[in-house]
């Protein structure tokens, strides 16, 4: 029983984890309040990595606090403790008003529509936004983590009960999330986001049908995460 002179210690335990096979790094969820250096840690990275690319103004991280509760975030760290990418959650979204993907589509009326749709008829299953995904350019094994932070959609979903996700990519980034099992909104016009250099479009997951869409060696890899992360197999794929 916990002293009711003593507050009890805050837990600084991920909500879910696991040992990725193929870059042999670690993929860890929490919120700020359990881990508020890994939430500095990753957002410095994002920061870093969008610098980098020259596109500041399309990184929307969330004011956070030790105290924070949310957003629920990932790193991804070997074992020195070194973290090598990230992302984090933008929900469980409770209005389309809470999503940023309608305003990252201003340029295109139609794609801004369709995506508020979209986000509309997904609320009642649950549907979260993943933004600020990053991957460190002089990480070793880069495909392999950018493959890992496909896999973190499906993950994600999992762990917050929801059964749909989303994000805005550039499209030459769209077939590395289609691994994981997205799908192109269907008739969304390519939006110039964040500058004229990208065509941003927009992907979706269904948490009862990723898996299945996904590429053999990504169900297999998530299969085994969620097993290590969860101790039960993925419901539905038995």
């Amino acid at each position: 029983m916990t002293s009711p002179l003593k507050p009890a210690a805050p837990t600084t335990r991920e909500l879910y984890g696991f040992r990725d096979e193929a870059s042999g790094m670690t993929m860890r969820f929490y919120t700020p309040s359990r881990r508020f250096d890994h939430w500095t840690a990753y957002a410095d990275g994002a920061r870093a990595s969008y610098r980098r690319f020259h596109v500041e103004q399309a990184l929307a991280l969330p004011v956070a606090t030790q105290e924070s509760s949310s957003p629920v975030f990932a790193i991804v760290s070997d074992d020195s403790g070194k973290v090598w990418a990230g992302c984090y959650v933008n929900g469980p979204l409770r209005s389309v008003r809470d999503a940023y993907a309608p305003r990252e589509f201003v340029s295109e009326p139609v794609s801004a529509s369709l995506a508020s749709d979209w986000i509309e008829a997904a609320l009642p299953d649950g549907v979260i936004e993943l933004k600020g995904v990053w991957v460190d350019a002089t990480a070793e094994h880069k495909s392999a983590l950018a493959d890992l932070m496909s896999r973190a959609f499906v993950h994600a979903m999992r762990l917050l009960g929801v059964r749909h996700a989303y994000c805005s990519a550039a499209e030459h980034a769209a077939p590395r999330w289609s691994n994981s099992g997205a799908e192109e909104l269907p008739g969304v016009i390519p939006a110039r986001y964040p500058d004229d250099r990208y065509r941003t479009t927009m992907l979706t997951w269904d948490a009862e049908k990723a898996v299945g869409r996904a590429t053999d060696e990504q169900r297999r890899l998530f299969e085994n995460e969620f097993r290590t992360a969860t101790g039960t197999e993925v419901p539905g794929t038995r």
